[in-house]
């Protein structure tokens, strides 16, 4: 059984959703892919959020959320907004980051590109609904944990559920080299430098070219590059 909140009710599949979240007492979270805006309403009219962005890649789903918006009185907590994935997310904006009845394949490309939105901290939660097995090789080998796991039935339907957390050191190691940054390398130290101002460059061109992708890998590699600086400061 799912939640019912003052005509209608929630997916048993949003309200483990809910309850993961619940937990955590975070405060702002972004809602990928909202649709009707169901899991957005819910937090905002039970205050286990203060905050919540519905964000959609399409314009419809948006003013279907919008009505559901209005309709329960939480507009004063629940922000619109048309974005691909987590573009319009600004880099640690959100503590919960929801993203669910996509294909893992979508999700995966998701959080790839916007890598910039995230940290160790951000609460992750997930459903793919496809490409699994190929989704939890993802989790693994791009150094995410996966905190704890649900697996539901409903409507005939099964569907998986992951609570996940990133380690960025992961993917630092696999950059730059784990020695080469604990021993802090003077060689890797001047290599960084280069590489931030050479993306620097980069991403001023990209952005008064109006490239939002390729700028989205620029932040994403600047991102990075910065992360490991940081071990070279005192």
């Amino acid at each position: 059984m799912g939640t019912t909140m003052e005509g209608y009710s929630l997916s048993k599949r949003l309200s483990c959703v809910a309850d993961w979240i619940k937990d955590t007492g975070h405060r702002c979270v972004a809602d990928i892919g909202t649709d009707h805006g169901y899991l957005p309403v819910y937090l905002a009219k039970n205050n286990i959020a203060d905050r919540v962005i519905a964000m959609d890649v399409r314009i419809q789903p948006l003013n279907k959320a919008e009505s559901n918006v209005r309709m329960y009185g939480v507009q004063d907590k629940v922000e619109l907004r048309l974005s691909d994935g987590l573009d319009e997310l600004k880099p640690l904006e959100a503590d919960t980051i929801t993203i669910c009845g996509m294909g893992g394949r979508l999700i995966q490309s998701i959080l790839t590109r916007g890598k910039d939105k995230y940290s160790e901290n951000t609460q992750i939660i997930v459903s793919p609904q496809s490409e699994i097995k190929e989704f939890r090789q993802f989790l693994v080998l791009a150094g995410y944990r996966v905190i704890r796991e649900n697996f539901i039935k409903e409507d005939n339907q099964f569907y998986s559920i992951m609570d996940c957390r990133f380690n960025p050191e992961f993917e630092l190691y696999l950059r730059y080299g784990k020695d080469n940054l604990e021993s802090r390398n003077q060689d890797m130290y001047q290599y960084l430098n280069r590489e931030l101002d050479t993306n620097l460059k980069i991403l001023d061109t990209v952005t008064r070219a109006g490239a939002r992708e390729r700028k989205a890998q620029v932040e994403t590699e600047l991102y990075y590059i910065r992360r490991a600086l940081e071990y070279y400061s005192d």
